[in-house]
C-alpha cells in the first residue's frame, strides 16, 4: 500500500501538470481556429469586393 502511495506522489504531480497544460492548449487552439475562420471570411469578402483581386483570381483560374 505504501508503494502505491509513493508512486501516486511521484507521478501524480506530472500527470496533473500535463492535464492542465492540455486543457489550456485546447482553449488556445479553439481560439486560434475561430480567429482563422474569421480571417478567412474577411479575406473572402475583401476578395469578392476588390476589382484587382477579381482580376488576379481570373488570371489564376485561367492559368496565366
Amino acid at each position: 500500500m505504501s508503494d502505491l502511495v509513493q508512486f501516486v506522489a511521484q507521478v501524480g504531480f506530472p500527470i496533473a501538470v500535463a492535464t492542465w497544460l492540455l486543457v489550456k492548449l485546447q482553449v488556445s487552439l479553439d481560439n486560434f481556429a475561430t480567429a482563422a475562420r474569421d480571417l478567412a471570411g474577411k479575406i473572402e469578402v475583401h476578395t469578392s469586393q476588390c476589382a484587382n483581386c477579381q482580376e488576379n483570381r481570373q488570371h489564376i483560374q485561367a492559368g496565366v
